[in-house]
């Protein structure tokens, strides 16, 4: 049976998870932004191409 984590080994342990889990939410954070910056590029293509067809 493993031993009891130490009151200061557990405030490390979830030092260390609370701070991969704000790495992660930030990568997540940034991966969005740049689908929502190649969204709004498609879209800006798009209307330009609408804009752009004869009649």
């Amino acid at each position: 049976m493993p031993e009891p984590e130490t009151r200061s080994e557990r405030r490390e342990r979830q030092t260390r998870e609370v701070e991969h889990s704000q790495h992660e939410l930030r990568a997540s954070i940034e991966k969005t932004q740049q689908l929502l910056d190649q969204s709004d590029a498609m879209l800006r293509r798009h209307r330009d191409e609408c804009d752009a067809a004869p009649d």
